[in-house]
């Protein structure tokens, strides 16, 4: 008998508090296919749906049914009408399907709607309401916030295990693993702790830091029998949500074991919570510090509060502006989003000096645009593939790139934005980054995967931005008065 298996993807990760919101175009320009494309775009990536096919595809008994993929780079929140089209689009292609025997369904978990706190909740609702009672499994990013609730209307649960989120794949794999177990027969116990922490994530990496002392723990702990699977949640801070924050969520079939286990990483993420909470340097302190550090390998100035997979909009000034003001030699900025100056550039064309308003278009309250004189270096489409191991093999479209120079900086303008998280960005038009002395990124963690080989020292700066690591910049009206670390005198 053959098992008719579904695969979809909806993933969106909003931030409550930039003037801009996240349409239909947005999906279209990220990810935004159902049917069969979704299978062609996505084999062989490094991504959560690359692996639910290449498990399912395993089983000579097992039929793919692809169904929509909706996703959109982090940015402000969904409008209602791109959320309508999209879950409309959704549950039309499974009222039209034949019966499934089993769902796989790759989520966010932070993505907040107009007028809809928690509409992955509402997704999977309405979903279970057309399927039944078949195998549902999903799978989150490790910053997602979510509730109890949601056990009750998925099979399993499974979440990242590293930032950068380099495991994708592997999830996605875990997760098709998990729904083939429950097509044979097994059940499992699924059980979660919301934690009342509202963690940044700047020190949220599992290589190092509180997360990975949570993650270590979690390894000893999913080793043992009776355990599937375990999932730590950093949670989303930028989402002013009610079920904002950290959870676990431990998945098995020995449910005195799963108790435990869900007790001894309670305590210890109570434990090291303090830990997230680090201060940055001043953009002025974290350029001093870099010029002290030239004359290696690459030096990072990460311009963090700006990064796009933080919903920020690649265009802030303080921090380029200082590195402007300077001239430092052999340094790339990048990317920057800046439609009117790439139009710009393109009109002069390659070799042509143009006079730019740099930046500072969309959240002009972070900087004004910068008045530049810059030459004209190379033109591209913006298309490229990420080399990895962050999405891997992933086509990214930057909607058009320009290689500026502006005295001894460089600079890479991008149509949309988009964090520096793969050196094929700036390889694709003829920049090499290894090669520079300074690197100036709209970047936060992610990139570290694949820049950390070819880079030295790595510089986080505390420049104006939407994605602030001082969450008390942030006029909350929905989280919990008493989550941690906004109760806190001192912070």
């Amino acid at each position: 008998m053959v098992r008719r298996i579904g695969i979809a993807m909806f993933y969106h990760e909003s931030h409550s508090f930039v003037p801009y919101k996240t349409d239909i175009p947005q999906f279209e320009n990220y990810g935004y296919c159902e049917g069969e494309k979704l299978v062609n775009e996505f084999r062989n990536t490094k991504t959560e749906l690359g692996g639910f096919i290449d498990v399912l595809e395993r089983y000579h008994d097992i039929e793919i049914v692809p169904l929509l993929c909706a996703a959109a780079i982090p940015s402000g929140i969904v409008t209602a009408s791109a959320y309508s089209r999209i879950e409309h689009q959704m549950l039309t292609l499974l009222q039209q399907e034949k019966a499934l025997d089993g769902l796989l369904l790759a989520l966010h978990g932070a993505m907040v709607v107009e007028e809809l706190q928690d509409p992955e909740e509402q997704y999977m609702i309405k979903i279970r309401s057309i399927v039944g009672n078949i195998p549902i499994v999903i799978t989150l990013d490790m910053h997602a916030n979510i509730k109890e609730s949601y056990l009750d209307l998925a099979n399993a649960i499974i979440g990242y295990k590293t930032y950068p989120h380099i495991d994708m794949y592997e999830t996605g794999e875990t997760a098709a693993n998990a729904l083939i177990e429950l097509l044979s027969g097994q059940q499992f116990k699924v059980k979660m702790k919301k934690l009342s922490l509202m963690p940044p994530s700047i020190n949220m990496r599992t290589s190092e830091g509180p997360m990975h002392k949570l993650m270590e723990e979690s390894k000893v702990l999913e080793s043992k029998e009776g355990i599937f699977n375990i999932t730590i949640l950093g949670g989303f801070p930028y989402a002013d949500v009610a079920q904002v924050g950290a959870g676990i969520i431990v998945t098995g079939t020995d449910e005195e074991i799963i108790n435990k286990a869900l007790e001894n990483l309670t305590n210890l993420y109570m434990e090291v919570k303090e830990e997230f909470l680090v201060t940055l340097p001043t953009t002025k302190e974290a350029i001093s510090q870099a010029l002290q550090l030239l004359g290696g390998k690459p030096v990072v100035l990460a311009d963090i509060s700006d990064n796009p997979l933080s919903c920020g909009s690649a265009d802030t000034t303080e921090l380029m502006r200082e590195v402007l003001t300077l001239n430092i030699k052999d340094c790339l900025i990048g990317g920057i989003y800046d439609v009117e100056s790439i139009e710009k550039c393109k009109e002069a064309g390659i070799g042509s000096k143009v006079q730019l308003q740099l930046g500072g278009k969309i959240n002009p309250q972070y900087g004004h645009p910068i008045e530049v004189t810059a030459d004209v270096i190379a033109i591209s489409d913006g298309v490229f593939y990420n080399s990895g191991p962050f999405q891997k093999n992933y086509r990214m479209d930057l909607k058009n790139a320009v290689h500026i120079k502006c005295e001894d900086v460089e600079v890479l303008l991008i149509g949309t934005p988009m964090s520096a998280n793969d050196p094929e960005m700036f390889r694709h038009i003829g920049i090499e980054p290894s090669v520079k002395k300074l690197l100036v990124l709209k970047a936060k963690n992610h990139f570290r995967a694949a820049f950390e080989p070819i880079v030295g020292d790595i510089i986080y700066v505390d420049a104006l931005g939407a994605a602030s690591n001082y969450l008390r910049n942030f006029p909350y009206q929905n989280v919990p008065a008493s989550i941690w670390p906004l109760n806190k005198e001192d912070y």
